[in-house]
């Protein structure tokens, strides 16, 4: 694993709107383009899982919230690569990334309608604590919003 350079924008995009396909049944359109890509790696950081020099297995994306909080977005596996544990390694990667940092809590968001991710990060320890609105409700096939999940990342007397 290694932190994304400005070249690899082209394949972070392809590997996150490959990824985000599964959410095709309820948000329309692809889940992101260059630009914003660009834009993100400019606010934090993206971890990516290289498969050779010019493609990317996955990619996770970082952004500090504050002195010991962080969130953890656009978590993508290429479907090529998906069933392998890579989304496991990528999630552990980025809490040991945020650590070193200083960070002692780490939050995402789950669009409602992908269940099954509820399941996922609960088993890595992520608890589900708020619910917000969707952030772009016009690309919205189906009713959903945005279930936020934190993992506390140090043991509770080191908080």
């Amino acid at each position: 694993m290694r932190k994304a350079v400005p070249a690899d924008i082209p394949e972070l995009v392809r590997v996150i709107n490959r990824a985000y396909e599964a959410e095709a049944f309820c948000i329309a359109g692809d889940r992101t383009h260059a630009e914003e890509v660009a834009s993100f790696m400019e606010a934090g950081v993206f971890l990516v899982l290289p498969d050779g020099a010019d493609r990317l297995r996955g990619s996770v994306f970082l952004r500090r919230e504050g002195e010991i909080r962080w969130y953890l977005g656009l978590l993508s596996v290429d479907p090529d690569f998906q069933g392998q544990g890579l989304g496991r390694v990528l999630v552990e990667g980025a809490e040991a990334f945020c650590r070193r940092e200083g960070g002692k809590f780490l939050d995402l968001t789950v669009v409602s309608a992908r269940q099954e991710l509820f399941t996922f990060y609960g088993r890595l320890g992520f608890s589900p604590n708020d619910v917000l609105p969707f952030r772009a409700p016009e690309k919205l096939k189906v009713p959903c919003h945005l279930v936020k999940f934190t993992k506390a990342l140090l043991p509770a007397l080191e908080l």
